[in-house]
């Protein structure tokens, strides 16, 4: 709804810009170009193909076709999708 992130019909979340927001205000992180950042600016996760990578210690990867199966509404652009995904987990 607008900005704001929900789960079962409960605020999660909102969304400013391209930043990410928990439910109580912490910022969590942001999107740009292909690359989900945390909120000390590393690299998270990237699309790549049609995956989204985790950055971590191992590379998970993750559809994009099933994120945007669980990320639904807003008009948000697939890297936004996946950065909802992965901070908001």
């Amino acid at each position: 709804m607008g900005n704001d992130i929900t789960r079962a019909g409960e605020k999660i979340g909102w969304i400013e810009g391209n930043h990410i927001f928990a439910h109580d205000g912490r910022k969590l992180g942001y999107f740009a170009e292909n690359y989900v950042y945390d909120i000390n600016t590393r690299k998270i996760a990237r699309i790549e193909g049609d995956f989204l990578i985790s950055m971590g210690d191992h590379e998970a990867k993750t559809r994009l076709e099933q994120i945007s199966e669980e990320i639904t509404g807003g008009v948000l652009p697939e890297i936004g999708k996946c950065a909802v995904y992965v901070l908001l987990d």
